[in-house]
C-alpha cells in the first residue's frame, strides 16, 4: 500500500484520549498507572499533515516525562530533526511564562521520542535514529544530540509491546482491515468510501476500537476519504510532472543530436561529445536520420518517446 497519511491522523486522534495515551505510555515505560488524569495532552499543528494533527505528544505529570510519539507509514530518516522541532515547539509553550534569566535553574520534562512504523517496506523490529547522523561535519562529540527510537509494529514485530498495549494492538487490527479493503477496492471491488466504512463497521462488530469508532467513526471516515482523494490527485500530478520533464529532457537531447548530425558527425563522435553511451544514442540517432533533412523536433521527440516506452 502507498503512504496513507490517514494512519497518522487516526493514531493522533486515538492518543487525544487520556486513557489510550496512558495505555501506550504504560506499555512503553513498563509502568501500570491507572489514573488518566496524570496525562497532559499536547497536540501539534506541524503543517506536514493534510488534516488537523499529524503527531501526538503528551506529558506524564507524575514522571515529568515529555513523550513525543508519532506514527509513520513510510520510513523517514529525518525523524530526529522533525522530533527536535516538535520538542522545541512544546517546550517554548511550557516555559513562556518563566524567567529564563533567573539564577534558579528552570526545570523541564525529560524528553523521550518514539515512532511507530507500519509501512509496507521491510524495516528492523527496532532501530535508533540520531540527529547527529544528519550533521555535515561529524568531527568530535556532537554538542546537540537527539535519539529517536523507531518501533516496527507490523505483524510479527514487537508483539510483546502490542500485547501490553490494547490501543496499539487494536489500532493495527483496524489498519489491517482498512488496507485489506482498500486493496480490494483498487482491484475494482468496492469504492473507497464503502471499503473504509466496512472496515469501521467490522471493527465495531468485533469490539476493536469500538468506543472510539462509535464516537468518532464519521470523522475517521471523512479524514480517510479526504487523504485518499488528495493522494490520488498528487499521484496524478506527479505522473504529469514526470511526463513533462521526461519529454523536455528528450527534446533537448534530440535537438543536440540534430545539430551534430547536421555537421556530419558520426554516431560514435556524437555519443562521445554528449557523454552518452552509443547504445543509448543509437535509437535516437536512427530516428533523426530517418527524418532528415526536415528535422521536425516535435515529431522526432514524439517518436523517440514512443520507442523508449516499448523498451521500458
Amino acid at each position: 500500500m502507498a503512504n496513507r497519511e490517514y494512519k497518522s491522523d487516526v493514531f493522533s486522534m486515538l492518543l487525544e484520549d487520556r486513557a489510550r495515551a496512558l495505555d501506550v505510555y504504560n506499555a512503553m515505560a513498563g509502568t501500570a498507572y491507572t489514573d488518566p488524569e496524570i496525562i497532559e495532552i499536547h497536540t501539534l499543528e506541524s503543517g506536514v499533515s493534510l488534516t488537523v494533527h499529524n503527531d501526538a505528544s503528551f506529558v506524564v505529570s507524575m514522571d515529568s516525562v515529555l513523550n513525543i510519539y508519532e506514527h509513520q507509514s513510510t520510513y523517514n530518516p529525518n525523524m530526529p530533526l522533525r522530533e527536535l522541532i516538535y520538542f522545541v515547539t512544546i517546550i517554548k509553550k511550557l516555559v513562556e511564562n518563566r524567567y529564563l534569566l533567573s539564577h534558579k535553574l528552570v526545570k523541564i520534562p525529560t524528553p523521550k521520542f518514539a515512532v511507530f512504523y507500519n509501512g509496507d517496506k521491510n524495516r528492523p523490529e527496532c532501530e535508533v535514529l540520531k540527529l547527529s547522523d544528519a550533521y555535515e561535519n561529524q568531527s568530535g562529540e556532537p554538542q546537540l544530540e537527539l535519539i529517536c527510537t523507531v518501533y516496527n509494529i507490523n505483524p510479527g514485530n514487537n508483539e510483546d509491546l502490542k500485547k501490553r498495549s490494547q490501543t496499539l494492538r487494536e489500532y493495527m487490527i483496524f489498519v489491517g482491515y482498512v488496507n485489506e479493503n482498500l486493496a480490494k477496492a483498487e482491484k475494482g471491488g468496492k469504492d473507497y468510501e464503502t471499503a473504509i466504512r466496512d472496515a469501521v463497521n467490522r471493527c465495531i462488530a468485533e469490539d476493536v476500537l469500538k468506543d472510539f469508532l462509535l464516537e468518532r467513526g464519521e470523522d475517521v471516515q471523512k479524514i480517510m476519504m479526504f487523504d485518499l482523494t488528495y493522494e490520488k490527485q498528487m499521484e496524478n500530478a506527479k505522473r504529469e510532472w514526470y511526463k513533462e520533464g521526461r519529454t523536455e529532457g528528450y527534446r533537448r537531447l534530440v535537438t543536440s543530436i540534430i545539430k551534430k548530425f547536421q555537421k556530419n558527425k558520426s554516431l560514435e563522435q556524437i555519443a562521445d561529445e554528449l557523454e552518452e553511451s552509443i547504445e543509448d544514442i543509437q535509437p535516437i540517432y536512427d530516428i533523426v536520420n530517418k527524418h532528415a533533412p526536415e528535422y521536425d523536433v516535435d515529431a522526432i521527440t514524439a517518436e523517440v518517446l514512443e520507442v523508449q516506452e516499448k523498451y521500458e
